[in-house]
């Protein structure tokens, strides 16, 4: 692998650094000590100005010396840099601090999480629409009830009109019983008035048996 290769690697996981995080006036210049990749490149972060590029940096707060071996398990974390530092297996002149630093900021996890529980959550939105949109099915369901309603009365009606229909019905066995009263009545009542005739002539057959006394 060519020096060049080796430093795009190495940029490509250096660029996706929180520069928020870094010292304003770091400058770490970091040599390769392999055979075929050997070389130096620097990575600074100067007024919030962060840059990755393949060239010495002589100003630097902090240089760093270490094969791309151990820069490599350092930024992928299978190596703890401040133990690659004590070990002697990074070589650091300089701000410690500086380099430890941006070490550490290359090997923090991401807040990848918290947008995946973002758009977990904003996937879960239009469930609730679907539920609000349910709600319509209840208004049907009343619709129902209330036109229920009518049927129920009209079931209520044709019911009752069997028992009116029987009321009436007792009403006349009831008043035809009357009437034949009235109806065996009425000869008691013809009688009543011959007998009533009769008694004139009983009272002409007193005033014939007077005069005929009279006479003598």
């Amino acid at each position: 692998m060519t020096f060049q290769e080796q430093f795009d690697k190495f940029a490509k996981k250096l660029a996706k650094i929180d520069a928020s995080k870094l010292p304003q006036d770091l400058a770490m210049q970091v040599t390769m000590t392999d055979e075929d990749c050997g070389g130096t490149f620097y990575v600074a972060n100067i007024g919030g100005n962060y840059a990755v590029e393949p060239y010495d940096y002589y100003d630097h707060s902090v240089a760093v010396t270490a094969s791309a071996k151990t820069l490599e398990d350092v930024l992928a974390k299978k190596v703890d840099a401040a133990d690659a530092m004590f070990s002697g297996l990074i070589s650091v002149e300089g701000s410690t601090d500086h380099c430890l630093a941006l070490l550490n900021a290359a090997t923090a996890k991401k807040p990848a999480a918290k947008k995946t529980t973002a758009k977990k959550t904003a996937a879960k939105k239009p469930a609730a629409k679907k539920t609000a949109a349910k709600k319509p099915a209840a208004k049907k369901t009343a619709t129902k009830k209330a036109a229920a309603k009518p049927a129920a009365k009209a079931t209520e009606k044709k019911a009752a009109a069997p028992k009116a229909t029987a009321a009436k019905k007792t009403a006349e066995t009831k008043a035809e019983p009357k009437k034949a009263v009235k109806k065996a009545a009425a000869p008691k009542a013809t009688t009543a008035k011959k007998t009533a005739e009769k008694k004139p002539a009983a009272k002409k057959a007193a005033s014939t048996t007077k005069k005929a006394a009279a006479k003598k």
